[in-house]
């Protein structure tokens, strides 16, 4: 009989326990947002700012100093994240109170928290004011994890949702769920909603009328139907993934490759996608061949590498970092591939493609014949990729005149350089869906890739890593 009391007294003190933990457990989740709440209300209150950001997803990412320097804009950044339009109303009332005259008020919505009704009616009533609204980005991980049944639900919501916020009058929306580019990269994730502050940084300078990320009446279905392909792809058994983790990848490359040093340069895409362990010995600005002003091309970088030699390369390049990262953390255990990405720059400047002499490192060619033998007396067990210069819009204005310089030669002469030399080739020129009808999508410039254009590199130079 004892036992069996004190049987039913353990379990009335376990129930007691456990409800006195969840009972604390809850204050302290109630209590922490109520702190930051109160700290955002405190701050409204004492700051002077023209701007805010207030966001249902996580924003402490997002520079302020950014929106400074590219807006000319004094932020005010919420700590705490809103649960609804309600709290959003809540925030933008202590900031009426506090006499700040703000202009702008960017938002972070997520389609499910959000009632689209309710926030047109907010707006509505403050008419000064320019509402800029930032749509989460959920990554691949959000949309793998859903079942069947909430997948089909979230889908539609955000397709209704799209629909609708493109007709709702004084405010603009920006969507980046559908960019592949983005949503596919966890080395740009945190969490679900959470992004580094690479990806805060593109989207902060991307969301305003003159960037075309901007949700609009005419593009709202389409872009619906992108998210829809987008998500269905990456649930599906089918989608290719790739896994280089036994795999160190040594960039050599130009400003395509040193140009960029995040998650959304080729390297950083490389990494996040596979796995592997890069290493971005891209040089902006330098040529495979040795140029009358240059003081190192890729010959003498590629010496420079295997003698450890850091004073051969400027201090100022990420080739440096690129040098130095991999002499500190050499790619101990893993196979290595080096990647030789050039021929911008020696088709900008008019290189000559060959000579007489096949090792004349004043040519395209003699160069990376001469940088791929180095490599290969160094390091004979490497599988080593060579990429053709990408398409740029440079070849718009070309001369059809005898002896012009055409980009497409050097394109031309790194595939035969690639079969000659029994390397693999990685063709950026004809095959990477680059050209003069949509340049405009993949190009910063006329010949520089963004974002989209540098994952695409990324994607090819991966599938050919055998």
């Amino acid at each position: 009989m004892s036992k069996k009391r004190n049987h039913k007294h353990y379990i009335i003190v376990s129930a007691v326990t456990s409800f006195i933990l969840l009972a604390a457990v809850l204050s302290g989740i109630l209590y922490s947002r109520t702190a930051l709440q109160r700290s955002d209300f405190r701050r409204i209150a004492s700051e002077s700012f023209d701007t805010a950001f207030l966001s249902m997803y996580p924003i402490d990412t997002f520079s302020e100093a950014d929106f400074t320097y590219y807006r000319g804009m004094t932020l005010f950044r919420a700590d705490n994240m809103l649960s609804g339009v309600s709290g959003i109303k809540r925030y933008l009332k202590r900031i009426e109170r506090s006499q700040n005259q703000v202009s702008t008020v960017y938002l972070g919505l997520i389609p499910e928290k959000t009632d689209l009704s309710g926030l047109a009616s907010l707006i509505q009533s403050y008419p000064s004011v320019s509402f800029e609204c930032i749509l989460a980005c959920p990554n691949a991980d959000y949309w793998r994890q859903l079942s069947r049944k909430q997948y089909s639900q979230a889908l539609n919501l955000w397709k209704d949702f799209l629909t609708d916020a493109a007709e709702l009058p004084d405010a603009r929306f920006y969507f980046y769920a559908a960019e592949e580019w983005l949503v596919t990269n966890p080395a740009l994730y945190t969490d679900y909603y959470h992004i580094t502050p690479d990806a805060a940084a593109f989207l902060s300078t991307n969301s305003d009328y003159l960037h075309p990320y901007l949700l609009t009446a005419e593009n709202a279905a389409e872009w619906g139907e992108r998210l829809e392909h987008l998500t269905a792809d990456l649930r599906s058994d089918n989608y290719a993934a790739f896994d280089l983790q036994d795999t160190a990848v040594i960039f050599f490359g130009d400003s395509v490759i040193g140009n960029y040093t995040d998650g959304m340069s080729v390297p950083g895409v490389v990494k996040g996608l596979s796995g592997a362990a890069v290493y971005n010995c891209g040089y902006g600005g330098n040529s495979a061949a040795l140029g009358p002003e240059t003081d190192i091309s890729l010959p003498g970088i590629t010496e420079a590498f295997f003698a450890g030699d850091l004073s051969a390369v400027p201090e100022d390049k990420q080739i440096y970092q690129g040098f130095l990262s991999c002499f500190q953390n050499p790619p101990a255990g893993k196979r290595i591939c080096y990647v030789i990405s050039y021929g911008l720059n020696d088709y900008l400047e008019g290189y000559p493609v060959s000579s007489d002499d096949p090792f004349d490192i004043t040519t395209y060619t003699g160069a990376i014949r001469t940088a791929v033998a180095t490599i290969r007396e160094n390091d004979g067990d490497a599988c080593i990729l060579l990429c053709t210069p990408s398409w740029s819009g440079y070849t718009l204005k070309e001369s059809q005149e005898p002896g012009a310089v055409h980009l497409q030669t050097y394109a031309d002469a790194a595939l035969s350089l690639a079969e000659e030399l029994q390397v693999i080739a990685v063709d950026n020129y004809y095959t990477l869906g680059i050209d003069s009808s949509n340049y405009t999508e993949y190009l910063s410039d006329l010949i520089h890739p963004n974002e989209q254009g540098r994952y695409l590199i990324a994607l090819k130079i991966m599938e050919a890593i055998p």
